[in-house]
């Protein structure tokens, strides 16, 4: 008796199984190919930054450009603010250093998002002497990639 139940539930199981498929598939009515396919609002680019140096006007940057070579780039103070193009984000990890740079749609920039460790006193930190001249006072992120 046993063995003739637990045989009609497999045979039950195997009827039913395409029509499971099936309804999970349909989902909300969306195709999955549309939901791929939609355009976004934003576009992250992730920066592997190497290090940070800190000055009143602003923070450098110096990221990977491909397996080798290196690249800088300035982002001015006045950007940390909330709401503003950029946002500086404490943590502690092995990962830290790195930037997350939003694009528009049509390619232009965002904001940045910059990850850096909480000590002050880590490597991965610096300071810029002297002065920068007009390095800081763009209004838009130009990234070498």
């Amino acid at each position: 008796m046993k063995k003739l139940i637990l045989l009609l539930v497999i045979v039950l199981a195997i009827a039913v199984m395409p029509l499971v498929a099936q309804s999970a598939s349909e989902g909300n009515g969306l195709e999955r190919s549309q939901i791929i396919r939609s355009p976004a609002d934003l576009y992250p680019l992730h920066l592997d930054v190497s290090k940070v140096y800190v000055h009143a006007q602003g923070y450098r940057i110096i990221y990977r450009k491909g397996a080798t070579d290196f690249a800088e780039a300035y982002i001015p103070a006045p950007w940390f603010v909330p709401g503003g193009k950029a946002k500086l984000v404490p943590t502690r990890g092995t990962e830290v250093p790195y930037a997350m740079v939003y694009f528009n749609e049509d390619g232009s920039f965002s904001h940045i998002k910059l990850f850096v460790h909480q000590s002050l006193n880590h490597e991965s930190w610096g300071q810029i002497t002297g002065d920068p001249g007009d390095k800081f006072s763009s209004d838009t992120l130009v990234l070498d990639l």
